[in-house]
């Protein structure tokens, strides 16, 4: 048995993950350090809180882990990029929080003379409004290092920011053409950039053309890719793959999501790999049943094909894990999950979220035809490529299809820690405190809510969709925790675990209730969430959380918990915490 990595080596492989835009994997190993305590990687985990958006549990952990202890200009300055990051949380910046975050870094900086601090300072002056200091520690970080002494991404792009705050933009931008020369010009580091840049634009508008500048820095994009089925033919592959590298150069995609179906999904994820960029595959449903849909009938070269981009991909996911029913809905499912996984990486790493796609010019009527319609109508932008006449393959004949009815829905299943271990007498005291709040508040919900059910301390209900799911959990969590625990004799803070899924279900007649009952395999797996969901949360599914992602402008944050072994040897899956945004 191997050895854990040391925190030194650990910590580098954060670094590394942070580095080329995936905050995923850099938390999910920085948590296996387990018990270990260590400055180190504590920072490391805060910040990487930081960069998912995850501000309020940042927060926490820095006063925790006692970060300001560690002294430096990084430990300290985090304190100050959670506090900013804590004002840009609403619909409008807080101008008395951007204050706070302000001050904080220009004390940092009075203390370790570091122009990090002071163009932060800087930047947050100009947007809360206070010019005058804003010109005065622009100045200070311009005039500390003559530009063509400075070498490095972040001492370059930290000059370009300075003269975007004193309206240098011609400076600025020569400035950034060379930090992006620079060997450590990142995804990671010019992400961070972006963000900055985009909130200085925000708050003093785009007079001097500071646009252009994001345009030298803008991440990598991140692509869904989709398209029709097809049956190999050299010709016809050399000429799609001709157009379709043209686009990926051309639109730089450095991140993609897409299944891996014989034909358009295999040649397109081929030349994402042959320009180095990151793939992912997320398949709709068991992989046996996959291949033997969507790839084999197209002919033995495409299984190996498929093999070979698996064995060189990023990740596989599955949306469902359930066995192919003979439902086109399933293929539907499993790509708007894709769409959304592309959306949430998109919005970490902020850069754009495209869609590429091979459809022949009647392909409007085809699946993927109704993938990039899905696509456009929440705002996204594609690039279609028109294939010629395709030959498709003869599909085998699907599963017989039961009769039983069959829908996607939001799952919620909750439970109250401790009920079992409530004296008897406080039970009635739990009913109406509890159990009738609980009822109340879903009662408000009652028109999207297709069945709800209870077991002692136990909810289980359906929705309509993700997003009723997603507010009537949060309502019920909210209203939960005016509950009396003394007068229940639990520990002060008590309340319900909410576990949140969206998946294909079966629904039918229970013969005991006499009600329509729902269950399936997802239900299964929604059930398994809720017993690792801490008291007075809301955790969600990968799936939930890449549906939500597709509903445009909705009012949730999806924060990354990382990749959790369920109970029952359910497996481990990947897990986020639900909030509602700040108005």
């Amino acid at each position: 048995m191997s050895l854990p990595p040391t925190p030194e080596k650990r910590a580098a492989s954060v670094r590394a993950a942070l580095a080329r835009g995936d905050l995923l994997g850099a938390y999910d190993e920085v948590v296996r350090r387990g018990d270990i305590a260590d400055p180190g990687l504590n920072y490391l985990e805060v910040l990487t809180l930081a960069r998912l958006g995850d501000t309020d549990r940042g927060l926490k952990l820095y006063d925790d882990y006692r970060l300001e202890e560690m002294g430096g200009v990084d430990p300290l300055s985090l304190k100050a990029r959670l506090l900013k990051d804590q004002a840009f949380a609403g619909r409008t910046p807080s101008r008395e929080r951007l204050l706070e975050a302000c001050l904080l870094y220009a004390r940092i900086h009075r203390t370790t003379k570091s122009s990090y601090p002071a163009i932060n300072a800087a930047t947050l002056a100009r947007i809360a409004g206070r010019p005058r200091l804003a010109r005065f520690l622009a100045r200070h970080v311009v005039d500390e290092t003559a530009p063509e002494r400075r070498s490095g991404y972040f001492s370059l792009a930290t000059l370009a920011e300075a003269l975007a705050v004193l309206g240098d933009v011609d400076g600025a931008r020569d400035a950034l053409i060379r930090a992006m020369q620079a060997p450590d010009a990142d995804v990671g580091a010019r992400s961070t950039t972006v963000l900055q840049l985009q909130r200085l634009i925000a708050a003093q508008g785009d007079d001097h053309g500071m646009e252009s500048l994001l345009e030298l820095i803008q991440p990598p994009k991140v692509a869904m890719f989709c398209g029709n089925i097809f049956v190999g033919d050299p010709e016809l592959e050399a000429g799609l793959a001709d157009k379709m590298r043209e686009v990926i150069a051309r639109e730089d995609v450095g991140f993609a999501y897409g299944a891996l179906a014989a034909g358009s999904d295999i040649l397109i994820a081929e030349l994402l790999l042959e320009k180095g960029a990151e793939v992912h595959v997320v398949l709709p449903f068991a992989e046996p049943d996959f291949l033997e849909q969507s790839v084999a009938p197209s002919g033995e070269s495409w299984v190996a094909r498929y093999h070979a981009i698996k064995a060189r991909a990023a990740s596989i996911t599955f949306a469902s894990n359930m066995s192919y029913m003979g439902e086109m809905e399933q293929f539907a499912y499993g790509s708007k999950v894709t769409m959304g996984m592309a959306r949430l990486r998109a919005r970490q790493l902020h850069a754009e979220a495209i869609q590429l796609v091979i459809v022949e010019q009647r392909g409007d009527r085809t699946l993927s035809g109704s993938d990039v319609t899905a696509w456009r109508a929440t705002g996204g932008r594609a690039e279609v490529v028109i294939a010629p006449a395709l030959t498709r393959p003869v599909m085998p004949p699907p599963p017989p299809k039961s009769d039983v009815e069959r829908g996607t829905y939001g799952l919620m299943f909750t439970d109250y820690p401790g009920f079992s271990k409530l004296d008897e007498r406080a039970l009635p005291l739990f009913w109406e405190d509890v159990m009738v709040r609980a009822a109340r508040t879903l009662e408000g919900h009652g028109d999207v809510i297709r069945q709800g059910n209870t077991w002692g301390d136990a909810i289980f209900a359906v929705f309509q969709d993700a997003p009723t799911a997603a507010a009537a959990a949060l309502d019920l969590c909210e209203e939960l925790k005016k509950v009396d625990c003394k007068a229940l004799g639990v520990r002060e803070g008590t309340a319900m675990r909410i576990a949140l899924h969206y998946g294909p279900t079966y629904s039918g007649y229970d013969p005991v209730t006499k009600r329509t009952t729902y269950y399936g395999s997802e239900v299964s797996r929604a059930a398994r969430i809720e017993p690792v969901t801490p008291s007075g949360a809301v955790y969600v599914t990968e799936p939930f959380a890449a549906v939500l992602e597709m509903q445009g402008d909705h009012p949730f944050d999806c924060n990354y918990v990382g990749k959790i072994a369920l109970p029952k040897s359910y497996g481990v899956y990947p897990l986020y915490r639900l909030t509602r945004r700040s108005d």
